[in-house]
């Protein structure tokens, strides 16, 4: 007899990835349970109503983005898990970063943990952004994931469930944010225009969630799971799209960008 808390006999309903595979979408099938319905999507921190017949609820939490800084690093997109938890009457759901990282989201023993933020002040840290030498400067990490290494055209952000942040360039466009089911912000450019946001997976639907484009020098925005990642506007870079977007970088002045905020599903 099939287990009734696994699709099929390989779809275990635990966080997992497969870091030589791209196809993010392929996930969503792993991710939402089978059998379960849908009861209720959090987008705040607080109380949550469980019915007293329900023990144990299915859920999963997205991390909020990271918020990128003035003209340095983009910003990585938030963290995303998922499985069974005890059911508990109190939840805590991420706010976007603003240049800085972005806050984590937990439901029970469910935590996902907030993307980094794009920041100039410790070159190579964890989370930083990273200086290449005449070379341009690097987003910074997704929570899951790696930030777009620096050359002298800058590198797109990696890639995976979480995308890391596209790198800061000096001689060319700004690169884009990395895909995943969370995207992450767009790159900056001093001589051109800036990179677009990641792409991410709308986990429910499986629909594509879009990066927020460019304009003049600032990255977009990465897309949320639950929403687009907002363009760049002037100097300043896009916004995270809801569900844990990466803030995409700003070029000058004072303007900073803001990840999306966290979200969690519950099922039971």
């Amino acid at each position: 007899m099939a287990n009734p808390i696994k699709r099929g006999e390989s779809g275990s309903q635990v966080s997992s990835w497969n870091p030589t595979s791209s196809a993010a979408s392929s996930l969503v099938s792993t991710i939402v349970p089978y059998g379960l319905t849908l009861q209720q999507t959090i987008l705040t921190t607080g109380k949550v109503a469980i019915p007293a017949d329900v023990t144990f609820v299915y859920a999963i939490c997205v991390g909020a983005g990271g918020g990128a800084q003035v003209i340095y690093g983009s910003a990585g997109a938030g963290g995303v898990a998922w499985g069974w938890s005890l059911a508990v009457p109190y939840c805590v759901v991420g706010a976007g970063g603003t240049a800085g990282f972005g806050g984590y989201t937990r439901y029970g023993s469910i935590i996902a943990g907030g993307g980094a933020g794009g920041i100039n002040t410790a070159a190579g840290v964890l989370g930083a952004s990273a200086n290449g030498a005449g070379a341009g400067y690097a987003g910074s990490v997704g929570s899951t994931n790696m930030w777009g290494i620096p050359n002298a055209g800058g590198n797109q952000g990696v890639s995976a469930i979480s995308g890391g942040g596209g790198a800061y360039s000096t001689t060319t466009t700004g690169q884009n944010g990395g895909n995943g089911l969370v995207g992450g912000g767009g790159g900056g450019s001093t001589v051109a225009n800036g990179g677009s946001g990641g792409n991410g997976i709308n986990i429910i639907t499986g629909a594509i969630t879009f990066g927020g484009t460019a304009t003049s020098n600032a990255g977009g925005g990465g897309a949320g799971v639950a929403g687009n990642g907002l363009s760049g506007s002037g100097i300043k870079g896009g916004n995270g799209g809801l569900g844990g977007g990466g803030g995409g970088a700003s070029t000058g002045g004072t303007s900073y960008s803001t990840g999306g905020n966290g979200i969690i599903y519950l099922y039971w």
